[in-house]
This record gives structure tokens, C-alpha cells and sequence, in this order.
């Protein structure tokens, strides 16, 4: 199981230094900062341009320790169909990182977020912070379980010192609502009979989408020259994930909505118009 709760654990080298927001990094492309000798300019009197005598008796500075600033993932909530699959973009700010694999990334299933262990700094931003942007090669699809997931990034500099933070995500499979329909009873009342299908990337994967059962879904109604969709109903699938409600008759539109679980994704049905032909009243 191993294999489908990690998709990647790679690294590479920083894409750009990150300003005040890590969107809007240039796309220079510097190599990491590797520390070097402290530097001193000649007191007066001195001759030549290399580094004080100070300098060189107090050896290598000790390099930079590392942060993490943020951990981006997009797209922010994916969604696999039962034939669509997701590219994952993992954007990592970090600063005291050093060498190619100075930032490392892991994805895994469960878990919660972990905030950055260092301090975000007030005022410029700047000061070493760098972008790595990560593509795990492994796309995301209906075979890889739904819930909860994380990104772990890991910096490391030169001696060795971590700093660790993540970012988590909902991965959650499609559903859709087919067959909408909005009819008038033949009942005097006028009613308006709305019926349709919710349906989820098939579970055990023997075909694209299965019924979804036991779920709620809100029927709503727009009047018509108006933008503004109003509830009108709630109804719960059945067990073949057909459901059914009522509405006063009006002109306007109809349509179907199904708000989600941390498991399968949210969906808006087509636009249903009341259908001019009544059908028979049922109870």
C-alpha cells in the first residue's frame, strides 16, 4: 500500500528567490547561497584586497539554519473522475537550504498539517528565501484512496539542520447528477415534480459511476429574469441514487445540488426548465 500513499520524494534545485508573496518570484534562476569565508575590508594603512587577518583566525561562518516560509499545493482541492487524473504542483519557500537536494518533498495519505519551525520574519521578505517547485511524477487518479493528504517538505543546510512544515489537502472523487427533470403534476395544485440521478466514481471500479445512495441533495429554483438561486427542497437519494421532490409551479429554473463529503467531491446538475407536458400526481 505503500505505493499509492506516496507519490513522489524528490528535489531540485530553487526556481527563484521569493519576494513578499512567492507568487510573483522572478524567473532568475540562482544557485543556492553556499557559505563561505567571512570578509573584511583592509583597515587603514593595510595593503592588498585579500580577507583580514581577523577574518581568517575566526575561520568559516556557521551556515544559515534553515526555514520554511510556506507550502503551496495546487490545485487546492483536487478531484479525479473515473477517467481524469490530477498533476499535483508543490511550491515550497525556503531560505539556509544548501545544495541540489537542500529541499526535499514527500506526499502522503492522513495527517495534519505541521507548522513551519521557524519564525516568518516582519517587513522584506527577502533575505535568501527561495522557491522550489516540486511536479511529483505520479498523478493522482481513482485508484489512490480519497480523505485527507499532505505535503511534507524537509529543508536541510550544510551541517545538516532540518526544518520541517507541510500543507494539507481534501483529495475526493467525482460525482454528477444525471437526468434532471422538472415537470407539472396533473394535480390542481399546479406542482412542479423534479426528479434526477446522483452519481460517484464507482468505488469498487467495475464502471465509471455508480449510484450514489443515502445522500442529501438541495433542489433549487431560480424565478425567472433573476440571478439568484433559492432552496427549495431537500431530498435524499435511494438506492439507485434516483431522488425526487416537489416545487411550487413557477416560471424559472431548476436545478439539482450536491454539496460533497471529505470523500467525494461537490456537484451542480444542468439547468432543468419546467417541461410543458404534465405528469400523472404521485404521492
Amino acid at each position: 500500500m505503500a505505493a499509492l500513499t506516496v507519490l513522489a520524494e524528490t528535489s531540485l534545485s530553487p526556481v527563484a528567490h521569493a519576494g513578499d508573496d512567492a507568487r510573483s518570484a522572478r524567473a532568475a534562476v540562482p544557485g543556492p547561497r553556499v557559505p563561505g569565508t567571512a570578509h573584511t575590508p583592509p583597515a587603514p594603512g593595510a595593503t592588498g584586497s585579500g580577507p583580514s587577518f581577523a577574518a581568517l583566525v575566526a575561520g568559516p561562518r556557521e551556515p544559515e539554519p534553515p526555514a520554511i516560509r510556506s507550502v503551496r499545493v495546487r490545485p487546492r482541492a483536487p478531484v479525479a473522475g473515473a477517467r481524469q487524473t490530477v498533476r499535483l504542483v508543490v511550491d515550497v519557500v525556503a531560505r539556509g537550504a544548501a545544495g541540489r537536494d537542500g529541499v526535499t518533498l514527500k506526499v502522503e495519505h492522513g495527517g495534519a498539517p505541521r507548522r513551519a519551525e521557524a519564525v516568518t520574519p516582519e517587513g522584506d521578505a527577502g533575505g535568501g528565501w527561495e522557491l522550489w517547485r516540486f511536479t511529483p511524477p505520479i498523478r493522482l487518479n481513482r485508484w489512490y484512496p480519497s480523505g485527507r493528504w499532505r505535503a511534507v517538505a524537509t529543508a536541510r543546510n550544510a551541517e545538516g539542520a532540518t526544518a520541517r512544515a507541510s500543507s494539507s489537502f481534501l483529495f475526493r472523487k467525482a460525482t454528477r447528477v444525471t437526468g434532471l427533470r422538472a415537470a407539472r403534476t396533473g394535480g390542481r395544485s399546479g406542482a412542479v415534480r423534479i426528479t434526477g440521478t446522483l452519481m460517484r466514481v464507482d468505488p469498487r471500479g467495475r464502471s465509471g459511476y455508480w449510484p450514489y445512495r443515502g445522500q442529501a441533495v438541495t433542489l433549487q429554483f431560480r424565478r425567472h429574469g433573476t440571478s439568484t438561486w433559492r432552496d427549495a427542497a431537500r431530498v435524499v437519494s435511494d438506492r439507485n441514487g434516483y431522488f425526487a421532490g416537489r416545487g411550487k409551479a413557477a416560471r424559472g429554473a431548476w436545478r439539482a445540488v450536491y454539496r460533497g463529503t471529505p470523500h467525494y467531491a461537490a456537484t451542480v446538475s444542468p439547468i432543468g426548465h419546467v417541461a410543458t407536458k404534465r405528469i400523472k400526481a404521485t404521492k
